[in-house]
């Protein structure tokens, strides 16, 4: 068999995918081609390392439709592809469906990304190369320190998140556009890369080339330092998982409660990575999120509420924390019946209308009361509401529901996930908690019947 010659570049690449397991035995690789210098070095590389390599190439083109001429590169990429009897699939996105909140390259990125993750799962692939190189890494991690990012936006782009593999991550812009040369390879010019009102094209034209042309090393220093960043936060996330153990506690029906000196005595930025843990978020935090979060933590008293992200909050109750997941809680009454079961969330109730005394168990979520009490044959279950009123057993006259919370030290979140048990419109049950004097079982009682909550 004929030695396989491979260019410099080449060998870069296949040394990058050798070292780095980018494949996991999968037969299938997709490739992302605009059409561009990159997409374009990085295809024909691998075209030739698939002699060695055994693999389905799969390329996908994107057509975003952001440019007049955009139908040009697609058709570019098609051609090229049919000559070398390459698999393409070809995609178009419309800038309509384009959210208003989003900028147009925040928009472009996650549907070209939630295609490519679509396309690749349709071949059973793990393997989705692009080519995105060094200078993209060093434009990146300009753009993001002009943004106040901190460690994490330092880290640049990743070489390998999920199924995205970005082999060319090490090698400079000069050595593609060599690869380029030395080969012969065409591509196409997007026009759009000299719009200088594009901030990364103002940083790529007007920064990062004149600098490069005055220190050789410029590569390398920021090739550098992303590794060094990734290197801290990743210790940082170390000593965030180690710590939570210590500061976590549950508390009462399965809350996460953390302990106030506890807390306060960690940093801002180590204290967003350990909420980030226990809150199960990859997404980036603005800088003044980790100092809103800091702040809370610092001065806030009993009863406030941070809201970390549209999922999760953070309550200050006492002398410690309670971090909870925002519920789909069911608000609207339900009527209740005798013997069937009630779905509440994550408890449910029932209503046995025929009991004995013996079978009173001492419990709050357990009562045995008086049947001939119940004036209705069907009584309904709501949610607490401020002005709220009932007789806790044992009292002669009635109290305010958010008294009684008061001095049960029952926090606002408890509070507002406490369901009530009416007859009529007279409460005769804090679920889980207290029954009403009104309905207590006495010597005088001749039937019986019990509420359970589990």
């Amino acid at each position: 068999m004929k030695k396989l010659i491979l260019h410099s570049f080449e060998e870069l690449l296949l040394n990058r995918i050798s070292n780095n397991d980018y494949f996991n035995n999968n037969r299938s690789i997709v490739i992302a081609v605009s059409g561009g210098k990159d997409s374009m070095a990085l295809l024909h590389a691998m075209i030739k390392l698939n002699q060695m390599l055994k693999k389905d190439l799969v390329v996908v083109h994107i057509n975003h439709h952001l440019r007049k001429n955009s139908i040009e590169d697609e058709l570019f990429v098609k051609e090229f592809c049919d000559r070398n009897d390459i698999k393409i699939i070809i995609k178009h996105l419309n800038p309509k469906n384009m959210l208003k909140e989003s900028s147009t390259e925040e928009w472009a990125r996650e549907a070209r990304y939630n295609l490519l993750y679509e396309i690749s799962s349709n071949f059973n692939s793990c393997s989705i190369m692009t080519g995105h190189h060094g200078n993209d890494q060093i434009e990146t991690i300009l753009f993001r320190l002009s943004q106040g990012s901190g460690i994490a936006g330092l880290r640049g782009i990743h070489s390998k998140r999920g199924r995205i593999m970005r082999p060319l991550l090490s090698v400079s812009k000069n050595k593609i556009n060599d690869y380029i040369q030395d080969i012969g390879i065409k591509w196409t010019e997007d026009y759009s890369n000299k719009d200088l009102s594009i901030p990364r094209n103002f940083l790529r034209h007007k920064i990062v080339l004149p600098w490069e042309k005055e220190n050789p090393n410029l590569f390398s220093s920021f090739d550098q330092i992303s590794k060094n960043a990734q290197d801290v936060y990743e210790s940082l996330i170390f000593a965030a998982k180690m710590l939570i153990p210590q500061l976590i506690c549950n508390g009462k029906n399965g809350q996460r409660c953390l302990d106030e000196q506890q807390i306060k005595a960690i940093p801002p930025y180590l204290l967003s990575l350990i909420f980030k843990e226990l809150t199960f978020s990859n997404s980036s935090w603005r800088r003044h999120t980790h100092y809103d979060l800091y702040n809370f933590v610092s001065y806030s008293k009993t009863g406030q509420i941070f809201y970390i992200d549209n999922k999760w909050k953070l309550l200050k109750d006492r002398d410690k924390f309670i971090l909870e997941c925002k519920d789909q809680i069911r608000k609207s009454p339900i009527s209740v019946t005798p013997d069937k079961k009630i779905s509440l969330n994550n408890s449910t109730f029932i209503w046995k209308s025929n009991s004995k005394k013996e079978q009173f168990i001492n419990s709050t979520n357990s009562e045995l009361i008086d049947a001939k009490k119940i004036s209705n044959k069907t009584l309904t279950l709501r949610l607490w509401n401020k002005g709220d009123r009932f007789k806790p057993i044992g009292m002669k006259g009635s109290k305010k529901l958010s008294d009684y919370f008061i001095d049960e030290k029952i926090d606002i979140f408890s509070k507002m996930k406490q369901w009530l048990l009416l007859d009529g419109d007279k409460i005769i049950w804090v679920c889980g908690r207290r029954i009403s004097d009104d309905i207590k079982v006495t010597s005088r009682t001749t039937k019986f019947a019990k509420f359970i909550i589990e």
